[in-house]
């Protein structure tokens, strides 16, 4: 079996993955991952089958990948990258045996890195009020990232889904959203706050108009950008956030904005940093944490439950601000 050969499984797997409606970025990633591999045992053990490759060939990679190999920038890689890297290969050969190309296994006991969780990072609910008014609504973009912001602080979708919504996936009427093939390829339906349905509708019947016209709007003036040609040459678009040439709104410039807002508001804000605030917030709130899981479109509790221990630092805090009331010294102070 040549590299030609040890390629067809991977383009099969590859394959098998695209099925199950995984994303291009993590079919990329895959991708990568198993040519890395690949590379690692055609030029250390002058392996060209896959039948070949046995556990310790798994092992002695894991350690060249995480003492040896180096990024781009000339870097050795995370823990959390060699996580990923070793999941992969897990995921493959597993796939490899169940299919029939392999007898056996090699990575069914390959261990992965322990996994360490940060705490996300949040904003105070004033912090958070501070952050979304720093747009002007009196302009047609400031109204239009207002609603986003809004949204984005309600619904605590991610930036991709905030990115790809169409105007039909919103019923302010209603107080619902839709997001369409979130993280996984999966639907789901998610509520609206009063507020963020206000200012969504403030932005669909003001300023989305504006500026699918090309129009934009500065302080009560309108300012035609685009010209009559440019405006009949344009294909209507269904993107729910429009820029002022009229096409949808890109993550980047999404990101861009909060981030230039942020800046003014002299805080460090990303748009994931909506998502995190949000669910703190509704924890703190009294919120369930199976109600925060179908919000966030969490598949497992697991990975809601990282923040449940922004909550245990909140009482620690507490606890500790009231053992030092509770202090000898203050007690005898006071008696």
């Amino acid at each position: 079996m040549g590299n030609g050969a040890m390629n067809q499984p991977l383009t099969d797997y590859l394959a098998e993955l695209e099925s199950r409606r995984y994303s291009q970025s993590r079919l990329a990633h895959v991708r990568r991952t198993i040519e890395l591999l690949t590379l690692y045992l055609k030029e250390s053990h002058q392996l060209a089958d896959w039948r070949a490759v046995n556990e310790s060939h798994l092992r002695a990679c894991a350690v060249f990948a995480s003492t040896r190999h180096q990024t781009p920038k000339g870097k050795l890689v995370s823990p959390g990258t060699l996580r990923q890297w070793l999941s992969c290969l897990r995921g493959f050969f597993a796939w490899m045996n169940e299919s029939g190309r392999l007898v056996h296994n090699p990575a069914e006991r390959l261990q992965l890195p322990r996994k360490t969780r940060t705490l996300p990072h949040e904003l105070s609910e004033s912090q958070i009020a501070g952050l979304i008014e720093t747009a002007d609504t009196n302009t047609t973009l400031g109204l239009r990232d207002r609603a986003l912001m809004e949204v984005l602080y309600a619904t605590g979708i991610r930036l991709a889904e905030v990115h790809k919504l169409d105007l039909y996936d919103v019923d302010t009427a209603s107080g619902l959203l839709i997001v369409r093939q979130g993280k996984g390829g999966r639907d789901r339906v998610v509520p609206l706050t009063e507020n963020a349905s206000r200012w969504l509708t403030r932005y669909i019947t003001g300023a989305r108009p504006e500026l699918a016209a090309g129009i934009t709007r500065a302080r009560g003036k309108s300012n035609r950008r685009s010209s009559t040609r440019n405006l009949q040459s344009r294909a209507p678009t269904p993107a729910l956030w429009l820029t002022k040439e009229g096409r949808r709104l890109s993550k980047q410039m999404i990101a861009q904005r909060i981030t230039g807002y942020a800046k003014q508001a002299s805080i460090k804000a990303t748009p994931h940093t909506f998502r995190h605030s949000c669910a703190t917030h509704l924890l703190r709130g009294g919120a369930s944490i199976r109600h925060v899981q179908r919000l966030l479109g969490h598949r497992g509790l697991e990975t809601t439950e990282i923040y449940t221990h922004v909550e245990i630092e909140d009482l620690k805090r507490v606890v500790d601000r009231a053992t030092s009331d509770l202090s000898p010294e203050r007690l005898n102070g006071e008696h």
